[in-house]
């Protein structure tokens, strides 16, 4: 007989002998094999060391056995998480299956002039300054957005709305020092008063305040490095649809370099004009009747606490407005929670646009405010950034572990799990060989650490991968960032994986 073939046949006997073993002496989970592992080779999708989250898939079985409960989650990173494109994918997969109890935390990315979530909007009549935690160290109110948003302009109102599926009835406001500079408010009444002014005729003219007029404009934005049109449409608060259309895109392609029409609405400032009356010596009066229109806000009741001060509606809200504490001379804002009634999971997302781990680790503030969100599970993402900066896989740990041993210290409760970072190419071409040492490293002292690890290094193929999934549309052209469908793979592939460590949890209990 050919030799072959006889090889053939052993191999084929003992593939069979195997089969029965394992099906007497081997739970189905344990063999379980995903179906990335079919096409990113031997990796197999699940969450290491997942004894470090322990209490969380606790909270997961109580959620699903209908207990009133809460689980929050607070997911930290750079860009990736800023853009709340992978982070939302997760929280709708987990607040579908357990409960949605809220959207968490909330910030006016676009009044601070970058890109953010798209559940909640902030809008204010006047402009506010920022600063974040990647520009060197200051002595700005930063603190646990990463990003410092502050005024001192004492006459403004902050608008925020929320989809009707993240309607709140508890809204907590975190400031520098827990100062009581702002009020919240629910409703407000105008009232049209009728103001009779002695003027004198002929005289010059001041600024006495503003009004706004709305107009339709079309911008230029000049395609930055890294760039995708889902990064600029949340920049403008604008779809992508909208961008293609009005530069006749046929695809989401676009070049470094060039120029896109971005149509936008505009807030025009137009002044007042009232007489000065400090210019005139002896002139004659005459009598001026106007009507004006004031607004007359009604606070909620507010509840101080050492992190925080909270106000609480019965009736769930989609608006709230924020306004000055007139006895501040300053105002900055580090945070908003939002929260309902309902049991069910929390998801936070807070990120910064290039940021690193040392970056959050900047700022006492960040550790000090980050019990306000009362977190229970505490995702860490970084690596991509310190890749591009070229960073000693040694150092990028050592900082890493600052920051985990910092959270621990104002959060001795919250379990942690750390991602590891997404391949990434250097220059669009050249295999980013740091990632993947930071990836095995954050792996190999998970249990020194006693934090769980997810592998999203592996889980999207490693290094040699990325071609192909920009090739399948997961990853954008600067081979760093990923598109609305690779967020959602990893998104699926992380609470696969959560689920997977559920059902071990149960079936040892």
């Amino acid at each position: 007989m050919n030799k072959y073939l006889v090889f053939i046949m052993v191999l084929v006997s003992q593939f069979c002998f195997s089969q029965e073993t394992d099906s007497l002496d081997v739970e189905v989970d344990s063999i379980y094999i995903s179906q990335d592992s079919l096409i990113f080779g031997e990796y197999t999708n699940r969450i290491l060391n997942d004894k470090a989250i322990s209490k969380s898939l606790q909270a997961l079985d109580a959620l699903s056995n209908k207990q009133n409960k809460k689980l929050r989650i607070v997911h930290i990173g750079d860009s990736h998480i800023q853009a709340d494109i992978l982070t939302d994918y997760m929280r709708q997969n987990l607040q579908n299956k357990f409960g949605n109890a809220g959207l968490g935390f909330a910030f006016p990315y676009k009044m601070a002039k970058t890109n953010g979530s798209l559940l909640a909007k902030l809008s204010s009549d006047i402009s506010f300054e920022n600063y974040r935690n990647v520009k060197p160290l200051d002595s700005l109110p930063v603190g646990l957005s990463g990003i410092a948003f502050y005024t001192n302009k004492k006459d403004f109102s902050i608008e925020l709305n929320v989809r009707d599926d993240y309607k709140f009835n508890s809204i907590r406001i975190i400031t520098p020092n827990n100062q009581n500079s702002f009020f919240v408010a629910n409703t407000f009444e105008v009232k049209n008063e009728i103001i009779q002014t002695e003027v004198p005729k002929e005289v010059p003219k001041k600024i006495t305040g503003y009004t706004t007029k709305k107009t339709n404009k079309t911008i230029n934005h000049k395609i930055k490095k890294g760039e995708v049109l889902s990064i600029i449409a949340n920049k403008y608060d604008i779809s992508v649809s909208q961008i293609k259309k009005a530069n006749n895109l046929k695809s989401d392609k676009i070049n470094y370099g060039k120029t896109l029409k971005i149509p936008t609405i505009v807030t025009e400032r137009i002044p007042i004009e009232e007489p000065d009356t400090n210019d005139v010596a002896s002139v004659e009066y005459e009598i001026i009747t106007k009507e004006v229109n004031t607004k007359k806000f009604q606070p909620l009741s507010q509840m101080s606490f050492p992190m925080s001060h909270d106000y609480y509606n019965q009736v769930a809200m989609d608006k709230i407005f924020i306004i000055p504490n007139t006895e501040y001379n300053e105002f900055a804002l580090n945070g908003i929670v939002l929260e309902n009634d309902k049991p069910g999971v929390v998801y936070s997302a807070i990120g910064v646009n290039g940021a690193k781990c040392s970056d959050f680790s900047k700022y006492d503030a960040f550790f000090q405010q980050l019990p306000a969100l009362e977190p229970n599970l505490i995702v860490i993402s970084f690596g991509t950034n310190e890749s591009f900066d070229k960073l000693e896989n040694d150092v990028f740990i050592e900082r890493l572990n600052q920051l985990i041993d910092n959270i621990r210290l104002f959060n001795y409760d919250a379990e942690i799990l750390v991602t590891t970072p997404q391949p990434s190419q250097f220059g669009r071409r050249y295999k980013n060989h740091l990632v993947e040492q930071y990836a095995k490293s954050i792996i190999d002292q998970a249990e020194i650490k006693n934090y769980a690890v997810w592998d999203m290094y592996n889980d999207l193929g490693g290094a040699k991968y990325v071609n192909s999934n920009y090739r399948n549309g997961l990853i954008t052209s600067d081979k760093v960032h990923y598109t609305y469908k690779g967020y959602k793979k990893q998104a699926d592939d992380f609470f696969e994986a959560l689920m997977q460590s559920l059902e071990y949890y149960k079936s040892a209990k």
